[in-house]
């Protein structure tokens, strides 16, 4: 009796009802890359064993030969090939999407988050430490309750008194405006490919007086202050450049 007692009490259905995830979503930069990000937590001492994060949006697809796909599963990748979506929850932690190419993010500004029909799911595993079981938890977000230009606070603080970490759990929900660009990853992506191209030609375009100068080393040390004050066409270039090995010319 006791035996069964405690299994209907450590059901992995109740464990996961401890599992927290954020009421928003987030979009902001992250280390120069767009990114979406949400948390996650856990509020028992025990901790979730393997525990490891999958998400999927659910959205309507068009085929190149026109067939609609009403509620097509695209991956959502949190970084699988990283080992990122392998978590250890000892304290709250926040899941990142990085927006590429391959992303269903990708083509999405502020505007456009608003008015597409999708749905966010996330789905957190582990093995429960006391009964060995497995658990699994899910949430979901719609475009309503994902925030561009948000990023989450921070809830763990270091007390000094006593040399411990403190976590609020009533901050778990908080998030903070931070700059981030108005539009698409894709257009910003464009943009700056653009101005890469544009330097580019700048560098290419340089006028010829601004690449006659040169420079030289001399034992090994580049000289770039001239004894000679005006006309150099009239210097002897066998005689000015040394012609030894500890010399090189550097265009």
């Amino acid at each position: 009796m006791t035996g069964i007692v405690f299994a209907k009490l450590s059901r992995p259905k109740k464990r996961a009802e401890i599992l927290m995830f954020s009421k928003n979503a987030c979009i902001c930069k992250q280390d120069g890359d767009m990114c979406l990000l949400f948390r996650v937590g856990d509020m028992r001492k025990s901790h979730i064993v393997e525990a490891y994060i999958s998400d999927l949006l659910i959205k309507k697809k068009i085929t190149k030969e026109g067939e609609v796909l009403p509620l097509y599963q695209f991956d959502v990748d949190v970084g699988y090939y990283e080992g990122q979506d392998r978590l250890f929850l000892v304290w709250p932690v926040i899941i990142v999407h990085k927006i590429n190419e391959d992303s269903p993010f990708w083509e999405m500004s502020p505007e456009d988050l608003h008015k597409e029909q999708f749905e966010f799911i996330v789905i957190l595993e582990g093995i429960v430490e006391s009964t060995g079981m497995t658990t699994q938890a899910r949430s979901s977000y719609l475009p309503g309750e994902i925030l561009w230009g948000h990023r989450f606070e921070r809830l763990v603080t270091f007390q000094k008194e006593n040399g411990q970490y403190e976590i609020d759990y009533s901050r778990f929900n908080n998030t903070i405006p931070v700059d981030t660009p108005q539009c698409s990853v894709k257009e910003l992506s464009d943009s700056e490919n653009d101005n890469d191209s544009n330097n580019d030609v700048s560098v290419h375009n340089t006028p010829k007086s601004c690449t006659d100068s040169y420079m030289y080393k001399r034992n090994n040390i580049a000289q770039t202050e001239f004894e000679f004050d005006n006309d150099f066409d009239s210097l002897n270039s066998n005689n000015y450049l040394p012609n030894n090995e500890d010399s090189e010319t550097l265009l």
